[in-house]
């Protein structure tokens, strides 16, 4: 039994390692049609972002999926394909016309319901329990899905535009947060990123994420926790040590994002991505 999902879920390389779980780079492109070899981190493309710009995104092809599966089914009994929502990306589509294709019932296509690293904790307790010897689809099935619907996350970007033009946000939101400088604060939930206030400063604003989390602190129980962004190493880490102070055992996880994600979402995301088990 194995679970994939896509590289724009930005899973901890620690839970790639430890279980049964494969990574499907997303498809980038420069806008002179040249592509990206794999999806790496942002932070590694600065000088070919500032002389070719932001690259566009697809999801892996049909075809891509199914050349996957074929060869997963090969060792696997199974296959849980997590994708980002609907709403967001034809990821969904393209691995359920491949699972169709096939029509082999042991692969299956969930939406998550969330992005980003909360896809990835989507993806990772779905993989935790695929390794188990005794895991079955549809038991794998209802870990990912109690997980989805309870995974939070929160996150500030330094502008709205980048997210504006991808489509994934009200033109009127990202220039009413530009026009005043301010960081805006976003919460994705239902499948869809949601504005939900604006601070003044970048300080501020990762002020008001941890304020989201610690609201849901409550009695001791498991955590897992995710900090991903862009160029923000030093936030990122004062994230991780706040929370480890308040929860000692925490599983917490400092997360790079990847160029595909950055394309839709702009320098400068901050983000909070968090589950209690």
């Amino acid at each position: 039994m194995r679970v994939v999902t896509d590289s724009s879920a930005l899973v901890p390389h620690q839970w790639v390692e430890a279980y049964p779980l494969e990574i499907v780079p997303s498809q980038l492109a420069w806008p002179d049609g040249t592509t990206i070899d794999g999806d790496p981190p942002y932070s590694e493309l600065p000088d070919d972002l500032a002389r070719r710009g932001p690259p566009t995104t697809a999801a892996p092809s049909p075809g891509a999926y199914g050349d996957l599966f074929e060869r997963m089914l090969a060792t696997a009994d199974a296959l849980l394909v997590i994708t980002p929502p609907t709403d967001l990306s034809t990821t969904f589509s393209s691995a359920s016309l491949a699972a169709r294709s096939m029509g082999d019932e042991r692969v299956r296509v969930l939406d998550a319901r969330t992005a980003a690293a909360g896809q990835g904790i989507v993806a990772g307790e779905a993989a935790r329990s695929a390794a188990s010897p005794s895991a079955t689809l549809d038991g794998v099935c209802d870990v990912a899905l109690r997980a989805a619907s309870h995974t939070q996350i929160w996150a500030t970007l330094a502008q709205l535009d980048s997210l504006r033009r991808s489509g994934r946000l009200p033109a009127i939101a990202a220039i009413g947060a530009g026009a005043l400088h301010l960081q805006p604060i976003v919460r994705y939930a239902g499948g869809k990123p949601t504005p939900v206030g604006v601070a003044r400063s970048a300080h501020r604003a990762c002020e008001r994420l941890l304020k989201a989390w610690e609201r849901t602190v409550g009695p001791a129980r498991d955590l897992r926790f995710v900090v991903f962004h862009s160029a923000r190493d030093e936030e990122a880490q004062m994230v991780v040590d706040r929370v480890r102070e308040r929860v000692p055992r925490a599983e917490t996880y400092i997360v790079p994002v990847t160029a595909s994600l950055a394309a839709h979402t702009g320098p400068g995301l901050l983000g909070l991505a968090w589950l209690w088990v």
